[in-house]
């Protein structure tokens, strides 16, 4: 880790990984015959059960059209979505004072909880509701809107999960 300038963000990310390395390792288990060791790991907790969510918003999806109603809004946009929804886009205004809201606790290594998400075709948000975990890394100003989480390992994960969220899907805990 000499390689990382003392105080930076990349430092911190390198020795949050290796705390956590660390935490789960139990021991090695040497090979007999000169292969290589075998990392021996705690088992994480299990996934608590999710609570129910429903998201603010309703969600429109093409295949429940009729197929009339989907020929007619294919002929006006073929590229029309999968699904429409009703969640807003926030206004330049509106996003100015969120970000201006969360500069008193907005950090990295903060610890979060999303509370809530934007539409996915694969359902693979929404699953994300409730879930917790550290703010690993800030955007740029064209993305000040937004924020990198580190999501906690859960039940059988073994790979860390970093998740591009909204500043309005996250609270701090």
């Amino acid at each position: 880790m000499t390689r990382l300038a003392p105080g930076t963000d990349a430092r911190w990310r390198a020795e949050h990984r290796q705390a956590l390395y660390e935490r789960a390792l139990i021991g090695l288990q040497p090979d007999l015959f000169g292969a290589a060791a075998v990392e021996v790991f705690r088992a994480l907790p299990k996934a608590p059960r999710p609570e129910p969510w429903i998201p603010d918003y309703t969600v429109e999806y093409f295949h429940d059209l009729s197929p009339d109603e989907q020929a007619r809004r294919l002929a006006a946009d073929p590229q029309t979505p999968f699904a429409r929804t009703t969640r807003s886009r926030l206004s330049k205004e509106e996003t100015a004072a969120l970000v201006a809201g969360a500069a008193n606790w907005l950090r990295v290594g903060q610890r979060v909880r999303i509370t809530s998400a934007p539409l996915t075709l694969d359902g693979e948000a929404c699953s994300r509701v409730g879930r917790k975990g550290l703010v690993w890394r800030l955007c740029s100003p064209v993305f000040a809107d937004h924020v990198y989480v580190n999501l906690d390992l859960v039940g059988a994960e073994r790979s860390e999960k970093i998740a591009f969220l909204e500043l309005r899907d996250i609270e701090p805990i």
